[in-house]
């Protein structure tokens, strides 16, 4: 029951914080909006995998969403727009990756790297198609509004889990010490034929 309890706050939160985003990038103009959902949900994602440390998490979630940029760099610059280009680019991501894993030795968690690839490869793909030859600029903006969401979620989601974790941990009531036990029993012959 507390598993669920504590997941339904965490979604909770995620979803406030999806709202808030979308609120100050409009009333502030940053444009993060088109981001949002993806950003704040994906930072939840990585601070809510069990594995390794919240920093570990979130260096390996930088270190995949790098890796995927530099494909997207690599196709602009060297590769053709076709099914080729686009896989030579996609296996050079991967292959940072599972470089860096192995770097680490498994310290730095895949499925976080895995999670920031795909974050960039989807939320960026259709802008980098409309905008190739752009894509110093188009790519920076989409980093920096992506990273903004993420990070939001990311604290949100850590704050919660700690916050969800040590009620979990609390104890439900102070359990009130037993009344001593004596040792040897007396028990009269009259008490016995009773």
């Amino acid at each position: 029951m507390r598993a669920t309890l504590s997941s339904l706050v965490v979604g909770a939160l995620l979803a406030v914080a999806v709202v808030a985003v979308i609120g100050v990038s409009s009333a502030m103009d940053l444009e993060i909006e088109p981001y949002a959902l993806a950003g704040v949900l994906a930072g939840g994602v990585v601070a809510l995998i069990p594995e390794r440390s919240a920093f570990a998490r979130l260096g390996a979630f930088v270190i995949g969403f790098v890796a995927s940029w530099i494909g997207f760099i690599l196709r602009a610059a060297l590769m053709p727009d076709s099914e080729g280009g686009r896989t030579v680019a996609a296996l050079i991501t991967l292959a940072i990756c599972l470089l860096a894993v192995a770097i680490s030795r498994t310290r730095l968690p895949l499925v976080a790297m895995l999670v920031g690839v795909a974050l960039l490869a989807a939320a960026y793909e259709t802008s980098f198609v409309a905008n190739e030859a752009e894509v110093a600029q188009t790519s920076m903006d989409a980093l920096t509004a992506l990273l903004v969401a993420v990070a939001v979620g990311f604290g949100v989601a850590v704050l919660a889990g700690t916050r969800s974790v040590a009620v979990a941990a609390a104890p439900v009531a102070p359990v009130a010490p037993a009344a001593p036990v004596s040792d040897t029993i007396n028990i009269s012959k009259a008490e016995v034929t009773r």
